[in-house]
């Protein structure tokens, strides 16, 4: 029997006086997981997140056929831990993602994000609760603390998985990484519509792919013209990196989560493009984790020095 779906109330998007988000003084209070509000919900923007006083081998995702992301739903984000005893870190992990960052510290030795991104031959696939667009043996390398991580493929969550103060943005782009170990590093961007900026052109290009693949799932389509994931990164930005874990089953930790801190503008075009991936649209967010007192850390970007 078909289970309702999930909502989420107020129409997307939230606008910012600046596409930065730029930070003021926020108390975090750590609770149960959660559904973070939505932008729609915000009354005025969103506060960023305060200044905190200064002071092993990958496993592979979990089909998704197997889980959604209905609250109430036998296999929701609340039962991922019951489904398999190989998911048992989607219940009781403790660096788990994704969370709601509302209390940062600065840490100037992190430095700018370093990349050798290029254009290269990738597939785009329908995985039936997002799609993902996967580069043949790799993409270029992210550098960081000395580790190379090399870039493995992206997808995006709609709305966004992370929030910043409880707002929830919509949409997140999240660019995974390997490296050697299989360990994994992640790139999050996240959009909205109110943001100003022309739409993504790279999306665009690839609109044709997505509108044959909509709602057909585990079905994949070459991408003739070579793709560049260095377009969905801003240099200038700033970002957050903290400990965490996959945002799905079977919630491997061990990740290091980069979220930049400027605000991309997506169109709403281009939103209904992600929701396409089933034949209904209906999110694909997991709820807030604990932070249980993992510390997350901030490099001011360039765009905050303007």
């Amino acid at each position: 029997m078909e289970t309702a779906r999930r909502r989420h109330a107020g129409a997307a998007g939230l606008a910012f006086a600046s596409a930065i988000l730029v930070i003021f003084a926020f108390s975090c209070v750590e609770s149960k997981p959660a559904r973070a509000r939505t932008p729609g919900d915000a009354s005025g923007p969103a506060s960023a997140p305060a200044h905190a006083p200064a002071s092993g081998p990958a496993q592979a995702v979990a089909s998704h056929a197997l889980f959604n992301y209905e609250e109430k739903d036998p296999t929701g984000p609340d039962q991922w831990a019951k489904l398999n005893k190989a998911w048992a870190a989607c219940g009781d992990g403790k660096k788990q993602s994704p969370i709601d960052i509302c209390k940062v510290k600065i840490d100037k030795d992190m430095g700018p994000l370093g990349q050798t991104y290029k254009s290269s031959a990738c597939t785009l696939e329908n995985r039936g609760h997002d799609f993902m667009l996967q580069w043949k043996g790799g993409n270029g390398k992210l550098t960081i603390e000395k580790k190379d991580y090399v870039l493995q493929q992206v997808h995006w969550h709609v709305p966004s998985e992370h929030t910043v103060n409880g707002t929830r943005f919509d949409m997140e782009l999240h660019m995974v990484h390997e490296d050697s170990s299989k360990a994994r590093a992640v790139i999050s961007v996240l959009y909205s519509t109110k943001e100003a900026g022309d739409p993504d052109k790279t999306l665009t290009d690839l609109a044709p792919y997505f509108k044959r693949l909509a709602g057909k799932d585990n079905e994949d389509e070459d991408v003739k013209e070579p793709v560049d994931p260095s377009v969905w990164l801003d240099k200038a930005s700033g970002y957050y990196r903290y400990d965490g874990s996959l945002t799905t089953p079977p919630c491997t930790e061990g990740v290091l989560w980069n979220i930049l801190s400027k605000v991309k503008h997506v169109s709403k075009e281009h939103i209904k493009m992600m929701e396409s991936v089933s034949e209904e649209p209906e999110p694909n967010d997991r709820p807030a984790q604990k932070m249980n007192g993992r510390v997350v850390r901030y490099f001011e970007g360039e765009e905050a020095k303007d």
